[in-house]
């Protein structure tokens, strides 16, 4: 039974997607593996609001892709909504000119009552997304299930004003679109700028010296067999690749603790203030300082610490800067992207060859990049706060738009 949530213009009317839908179902919840020649199975990854993107995509046999096929019957028009993860994407299928199936994470729905842009658009709504958020399920990656999918309740106004509205939307969310492209080039552009000056001050330094002559390289130390982290704070607390932030430090809000039992089994494991991290499996080549507040903490295995043999030879912040340029990244075999990425053996890593001039010039060099850093962080910010500020606005027509305002 649809419920109203809100007052609607006279002639719509409140239904839930259950009953103007003809067709909902998802993509396959036990996929077949993928080869080498076949037909595609798209996931939410390749599902986004403007369409969808033909890349990172499995291909199944033949026989599979039939008996998966009859599941979705994808067709012209049809609207795909992503359904686990990132929940609530949405795009029509146009212009189809091959047959692909789906992944669970993608829902398949036909309408005859909402012109498909119309109905997509809606999922985009703010109390649609809303929707979604207090009714995903699951704990390693939430979604949304059919059966709550099919109790969604929709703005249903007559056909003409249904295109009416999405034409007004093709307008002006366009419009809007792409003043958000323009600004996350410059965001782009200004953080190209940055890695250029950053390669180019490290360039001009002829002698070099590999970091095992500088730095001892020390791997970190998993939990002993059958042992688990805790949430309950300790006086030990364990930093994974996952506290690793972007931004060369640690994220204290998510981390993880052991006992004092299990930290006595694996003591030897720990990272100082004094020390660089960088990871080593998993997402590799994240590099940055430990806060003062995780001094003496454990460090994962898949991590290792870079300690300053003379600290008088060696700047720590130096370290740093040298690990974000893009000489580092290809001494370590960071600049080649493959599907599984190996470990970053310690021996590779210690064998990277490091610029190096005096320590007063060291310090000079940190001095000019931290200063240019902070410029273009702050640039960044803006461009990162209109973005924001574009977003809002989408949101606000999208609103007005389903209360038969726009």
């Amino acid at each position: 039974m649809e419920q109203v949530l809100y007052d609607l213009p006279k002639g719509w009317e409140w239904k839930t997607l259950g009953d103007v839908c003809l067709k909902v179902t998802d993509g396959s919840h036990n996929p077949p593996k993928g080869v080498e020649a076949g037909l595609p199975m798209l996931s939410s990854r390749n599902v986004m609001d403007n369409g969808l993107v033909w890349d990172n995509f499995r291909l199944i046999p033949e026989d599979a892709f039939k008996n998966e096929h009859k599941r979705t019957r994808i067709s012209e028009g049809d609207v795909l909504l992503t359904i686990v993860g990132t929940i609530g994407r949405s795009c029509v299928v146009r212009d189809l000119d091959k047959l692909f199936t789906l992944q669970r994470s993608v829902a398949v729905l036909s309408t005859e009552e909402l012109v498909p842009e119309f109905l997509s658009y809606q999922f985009k709504a703010p109390f649609i997304q809303e929707h979604f958020v207090n009714n995903a399920k699951g704990s390693a990656q939430k979604g949304i299930y059919l059966k709550q999918l099919k109790a969604t309740n929709l703005v249903c106004p007559p056909k003409e004003q249904q295109k009416r509205i999405v034409e007004k939307l093709d307008a002006l969310l366009n419009r809007i679109d792409t003043a958000i492209e323009h600004l996350q080039e410059s965001v782009t552009l200004k953080n190209s700028l940055l890695q250029s000056a950053l390669d180019g001050q490290f360039s001009a330094i002829t002698d070099r010296m590999t970091i095992e002559s500088l730095a001892e390289v020390k791997g970190g130390k998993r939990l002993p067999k059958g042992e688990k982290l805790s949430d309950e704070e300790t006086e030990h607390p364990y930093i994974r690749v996952a506290d690793f932030t972007d931004r060369g430090t640690i994220d204290l809000s998510g981390i993880k603790y052991v006992s004092k039992e299990i930290h006595k089994q694996i003591k030897r494991y720990v990272i100082s203030k004094d020390d660089l991290y960088i990871s080593i499996a998993g997402t590799i080549g994240k590099t940055g300082f430990v806060p003062p507040e995780l001094d003496g903490a454990n460090l994962t295995e898949n991590a290792a610490k870079l300690v300053i043999r003379d600290k008088q030879q060696l700047d720590l912040s130096y370290l740093y800067l040298f690990t974000l340029t893009s000489d580092f990244s290809a001494q370590a075999g960071l600049a080649t992207k493959t599907v599984a990425q190996p470990k970053l053996a310690l021996t590779r890593l210690s064998k990277i060859e490091i610029p190096m001039c005096s320590l007063e010039e060291q310090k000079s060099l940190v001095s000019t990049i931290e200063a240019l850093k902070s410029k273009i962080h702050d640039a960044e910010a803006v461009l990162l706060g209109k973005i924001e500020d574009l977003k809002s606005l989408k949101a606000s027509i999208l609103d007005s738009a389903f209360k038969g305002e726009l």
